[in-house]
């Protein structure tokens, strides 16, 4: 009834505060529908639906709200003029799941990663100030992004700054929250009967007459006393920031009431805890928030075999007969398919939440402990560890296995979380060895052989993949013939995506060719390349971007050596949008057409 009406950035403002309640429930039961469609981020959207209500309802259309992370800003992107483009949503052409600034103006910064939003808010609030502009900016940020150090970092330096930071306190992150800040924040909301004893008595006193400005004047003069009594807000008052809270996230009357007053005056940062529950309305995700934390599309077809449970599978046999390995990884324990080792192996299992860089120096420290540390976290996250891997585990060459899951092409979560860069920046680091297995199997060999490497490895993969065939174990720096071996022309691949390419090219359109496997990105096998130097041709194909990948690296040893001509087929010099993992190929030209087509030339 409500929501219909909503169909640009002003008309919220035309509802009463009673009528957003109703909205409120309109926009939650339109969720449910569209991301069980279209697949997407669903119980953390649900759980913010009443807080991006309030927000827009209260702040204006010149302000800027930044979300961090930017998946649970669907209610945000509804309320901005993108509601009819929702049925789009992550779809070739259309609505992006994170915030993106190309798509619209009322998304003030493009977000994919988390703890990133309160440096991209006082950046634009210094700005504001030079300019001389006349806009607020708020930053939503979750409590399991304040497990990234970058947050504090901003916090740090936002001291004086007129800025509101809304603190959606959900307890989770992907998985449940870990760590001191999760038990500082639960000690925030225990605080809550402070804050309501202080605004009461605040309310009495000032009702008396003559007397009543000097009562509240007194309870202000001894609210310090209340505070270290109760374990309040002093956490963030010594970064300068004034606490309010922690209130009913998923009360839109609340919020809108509390917001409209601190709008009125935002002379200082101000922080506002909201307590949220994850999934609200919709009780399998209130029930399992993990779980539906994200949603596939309603006619996605899961692949038969994960990578990341067969590193669960294979890290936990292992444990058993070596008590030296310990797994690491970044707030994603499920993703990543650690849950099972947690379980079995909980003092040697180490969840540091949304931190990748502190993981990889943690895992630095456990190496050069003697431990033999594993550290499991999405290829997109790892480029936030970039300094760490270099500075604390290359340089002393210790032995830290990274797992780097979601390589390559990730699909419709789009340009923030591709998995293609890697492959070029770990294999320009000294002491470095990198291995893209082919599928399961070869996965399985690539952990045993991490099991006894004495150096910093990182083995890269995708989520799954649709085939699975026995191989032996593998040997350092080798690659492998799939097929062929007597051809003039000899195509390179790596991984599994670009393996299925090549067979298909050779299936369907019957080119003969050598189908090589480059499991080793780093080292280069330079004895296979050494005895193909009188093919007339190379074909490499990488899911990586093309500066830096194997492509290149095989090119300049065929230009040193006299070797064949080398045509590379990789992704081009771009960011990849949002569709399906087949479609972003297509866009990239990874098919097995255009593999005929420089083949046959």
């Amino acid at each position: 009834m409500y929501l219909e009406k909503i169909n640009a950035p002003g008309d919220l403002k035309k509802l009463s505060v009673k009528e957003l309640e109703v909205l409120c429930d309109e926009i939650r039961r339109y969720l449910i529908d569209v991301v069980s469609e279209t697949g997407g981020h669903l119980a953390s959207n649900l759980g913010v639906v009443e807080l991006s209500v309030a927000l827009h309802y209260v702040f204006d259309e010149k302000d800027k709200i930044l979300w961090d992370v930017g998946h649970q800003s669907y209610v945000h992107k509804i309320l901005t003029g993108r509601k009819d483009g929702m049925k789009t949503l992550r779809q070739a052409g259309g609505v992006s799941g994170f915030t993106n600034a190309k798509e619209s103006p009322a998304d003030a910064f493009t977000s994919g990663h988390a703890s990133a939003s309160l440096s991209a808010a006082l950046g634009i609030c210094k700005a504001r100030d030079i300019e001389g502009l006349d806009f607020n900016v708020v930053s939503v940020i979750g409590d399991g992004a304040l497990t990234g150090g970058m947050a504090y970092e901003a916090l740090n330096n936002i001291d004086g700054e007129e800025m509101l930071v809304v603190l959606n306190d959900n307890d989770m992150s992907i998985s449940k929250n870990v760590g001191g800040v999760s038990l500082t924040l639960s000690r925030l909301r225990l605080a809550k009967g402070y804050n309501n004893f202080k605004y009461g008595l605040t309310k009495f006193f000032s009702a008396i007459p003559l007397i009543g400005r000097f009562l509240v004047k007194f309870c202000r003069a001894v609210k310090n006393f209340f505070k270290s009594l109760f374990g309040g807000n002093t956490f963030f008052s010594n970064f300068g920031v004034k606490y309010i809270g922690a209130v009913d996230g998923n009360n839109v009357k609340k919020l809108v009431k509390i917001l409209g007053v601190i709008k009125k005056d935002l002379s200082r940062p101000i922080l506002l805890h909201v307590v949220t529950k994850k999934g609200k309305g919709y009780a399998p995700a209130e029930n399992d928030p993990v779980r539906y934390h994200g949603v596939p599309p309603k006619n996605a077809v899961a692949a038969k075999y994960s990578f990341s449970d067969a590193l669960g599978e294979c890290l936990s046999r292992a444990a058993e007969k070596n008590d030296k390995i310990c797994a690491v990884c970044a707030a994603m324990p499920d993703g990543t398919g650690l849950d099972a080792f947690a379980a079995r192996y909980p003092e040697r299992f180490f969840d540091v939440g949304i931190a990748e860089e502190h993981a990889v120096t943690f895992a630095a420290g456990l190496a050069k402990s003697g431990m033999k540390p594993f550290v499991a976290v999405y290829s997109t996250f790892a480029q936030r560890a970039y300094d760490q891997i270099l500075h604390d585990v290359c340089i002393d060459g210790l032995p830290v296995t990274l797992c780097l899951d979601r390589a390559g092409l990730v699909g419709m979560d789009g340009a923030t979380h591709q998995g293609l860069f890697d492959l070029s920046y770990l294999s320009s680091l000294p002491n470095m060895t990198v291995i893209a297995p082919k599928d399961v199997s070869q996965m399985k060999e690539a952990l045993r052989f991490a099991m006894t490497f004495d150096g910093p490895l990182a083995i890269r993969y995708p989520k799954e993949c649709h085939f699975d065939e026995p191989c032996g174990a593998i040997e350092f720096g080798k690659w492998q013939y799939i097929f062929g071996g007597n051809k003039d022309i000899s195509v390179f691949v790596s991984g599994p995506n670009m393996l299925a390419v090549a067979r298909d090219a050779a299936e369907r359109f019957g080119v003969e060719f050598n189908l090589i496997n480059t499991l080793f990105i780093k080292p280069c096998d330079t004895d296979m390349l050494a005895g193909r130097l009188k093919d007339r041709l190379w074909v490499t194909l990488e899911e990586n971007q093309k500066q830096g990948g194997i492509g290149e690296t095989i090119a300049a040893y065929s230009a040193e050596n006299g070797g064949p001509r080398v045509i590379i087929m990789a992704v081009e010099d771009k960011f990849v949008p949002h569709m399906t993992i087949p479609e972003q190929l297509e866009s990239c030209g990874l098919t097995a057409e255009n593999l005929i087509k420089n083949i046959c030339g």
